[in-house]
């Protein structure tokens, strides 16, 4: 019999930890990836059992950009669109939109005290916008409390007055195709590979419209289910073990017509199979039956009619060292990252699946490719500077090589608006460094430097924005490591010039920080620190001193 978690169960976990500790009264999930002028949803889980309140008054105050479509009360026993009316508050100076939900209403709550608002939402022209609201228990008309959450972040000036802020993303025409499952479609993907310590299974999926079960994970030698991920009616992700110990458990909530990342980790080493969305763990298990992950098989499902859910982006990744992959490539075409290495990459083409149907990677029917707009985007230069006293060297590489066209350096003086200073054509060669020089402007302002990377589709994607300090004297003279080359240490040294706080931290080539060695307030004068790099690879590294002047960086070579 499967262990299910089931929607009661979800909502005690909820509010027996996340809501009583906390002295909160109520939950809400919004979604991390919201496309440009589209619709999206929100989920508020609450209760009813404030004493003495015979109703619950939610007050909205969208954006002028945003669009509130309608709010759901979902309870065990009702699934309504509430009615609204549009309601002035002279004490807030200000028009809302107010839902009463009726608390004594047992046609809605006879059978629990928690309950569901599901809020529709729709955005147009935005790259960002806000939803205000507040909650008010009130008996015969007296207020007599409110909605609180202490994690959320209050309007100036109003006690328990939340906003909500959303920021959008553009559709990028990189994303491609995705999967589109429909009434009795599926796709079967074998692990029938070598797992020395973790496998990881990354994708991206929407909802169109309430869907049951989604994904089986299936033992193919005893062709019997261990796991399945479904959708219920409250929109909540459910997870089913058939025979294995539950771990940890957190609620999630899903809204239609929104990407999802998923990152199901197989730990071969500890016996534990692990599932994340958007980053969290929402359920980890212990495998106590000696199971063997390379007899498993992912077969995604629609059995329900009139029902649709997409897939996008899928990645087989081993990972070495057993660490579990960050997710940091979840949002790139291409894959990059030290601790993993792709096994398979599922880019839905008809090509790409024919392919994998050959080599008997995958097995699917009834599929059909469309139109996608995941959250897929080009990946941005990397960008660094290095000083001189007559000139800026301006350093990049990355970004998504192959459909880069053309690289252009901008620079801003001050507040001023960035303006082009030189270009070069991209020649999508992903080990190219690019490097510019531009004449150093000796004056107050802090200078700001950034690629703009024009793609071969005609998007645009820029880089970080370096910034450097300007003035007679700088407020850091960096010198070279020594040794360098070295093995495994060398000593970093620096004047400081004026008291400061001061970063210094020690990245590899791909960007990322791989260690710190000050963080900080040092006094005027020669600093020096010692960097270990026992347990890295061989190569070239990037020391860099931040103040809050200016930003210096030196290479570094680790040669063992």
């Amino acid at each position: 019999m499967f262990k299910q978690i089931n929607i009661i169960l979800c909502f005690l976990l909820l509010f027996a930890f996340n809501w009583i500790s906390a002295q909160n009264n109520f939950k809400i999930y919004t979604p991390e990836f919201i496309p440009s002028n589209g619709s999206f949803e929100i989920s508020m889980v609450t209760s009813n059992k404030l004493k003495n309140a015979d109703h619950l008054d939610l007050f909205l105050s969208p954006d002028i950009s945003l669009i509130v479509n309608n709010v759901r009360l979902i309870s065990r026993d009702q699934n309504i669109n509430l009615p609204v009316s549009n309601e002035y508050r002279r004490d807030l100076n200000e028009n809302f939109q107010r839902f009463r939900i009726d608390l004594t209403d047992s046609t809605n709550f006879s059978n629990t005290e928690f309950f569901q608002l599901i809020v529709g939402l729709k955005s147009s022209q935005a790259s960002s916008n806000s939803l205000k609201f507040f909650g008010e228990f009130r008996r015969d008309k007296k207020v007599i409390g409110y909605l609180v959450n202490s994690d959320l972040k209050e309007t100036e000036g109003e006690e328990h007055h939340y906003e909500l802020t959303f920021n959008y993303y553009q559709k990028y025409p990189i994303a491609g195709k995705s999967l589109s499952l429909l009434h009795s479609a599926y796709l079967n993907v074998p692990l029938n590979f070598q797992i020395d310590e973790m496998l990881s299974v990354e994708f991206w999926m929407k909802i169109k419209n309430t869907v049951s079960t989604f994904l089986e994970i299936i033992n193919s030698e005893t062709n019997k289910i261990e796991y399945n991920l479904s959708i219920n009616e409250n929109q909540l992700l459910i997870i089913n073990s058939f025979n294995n110990e539950l771990l940890p458990v957190r609620s999630f909530f899903f809204s239609k017509d929104i990407w999802y990342h998923f990152n199901i980790c197989f730990d071969k080493q500890n016996s534990e199979l692990t599932f994340l969305c958007s980053g969290q763990e929402i359920a980890r298990f212990k495998i106590i039956n000696g199971t063997n992950f390379e007899d498993f098989v992912l077969h995604f499902q629609n059995e329900k009619m009139n029902s649709e859910f997409f897939l996008e982006q899928m990645r087989i990744v081993n990972c070495i060292n057993g660490s579990r992959t960050n997710g940091k490539n979840k949002n790139f075409i291409d894959y990059s990252d030290e601790n993993s290495r792709v096994i398979v990459q599922i880019n839905f083409t008809d090509s790409g699946l024919n392919k994998l149907l050959n080599k008997r990677t995958i097995f699917y029917d009834n599929l059909r490719l469309v139109k996608s707009d995941a959250p897929i985007f080009p990946r941005s230069p990397e960008i660094n500077v290095n000083l001189s006293d007559t000139y800026y060297e301006i350093e990049w590489q990355g970004g998504n090589y192959k459909y880069a066209s053309q690289y252009i350096l901008e620079r801003a003086i001050g507040s001023e608006e960035f303006t082009k200073i030189e270009s070069v054509d991209a020649d999508n060669n992903i080990k190219k460094e690019y490097s510019l020089i531009t004449e150093r402007i000796q004056q107050p302002e802090i200078i700001f430097f950034r690629i703009k990377q024009i793609n071969k589709d005609g998007s645009v994607v820029y880089s970080d924005v370096a910034k450097v300090g300007q003035g007679i004297i700088d407020d850091v003279i960096i010198g070279q490591n020594f040794p360098n080359p070295f093995n495994p240490t060398t000593l970093i040294e620096f004047e400081l010039l004026q008291d400061s706080d001061v970063e210094v931290k020690v990245y590899n080539l791909a960007g990322r920080e791989i260690a710190v060695l000050n963080e900080g307030f040092l006094n005027r004068g020669i600093h020096q620190f010692k960097f270990n790099a026992e347990g890295f690879p061989s190569g070239v590294y990037i020391y860099q001193i931040t103040t809050p002047l200016s930003t210096q960086t030196r290479k570094m070579i680790l040669a063992k």
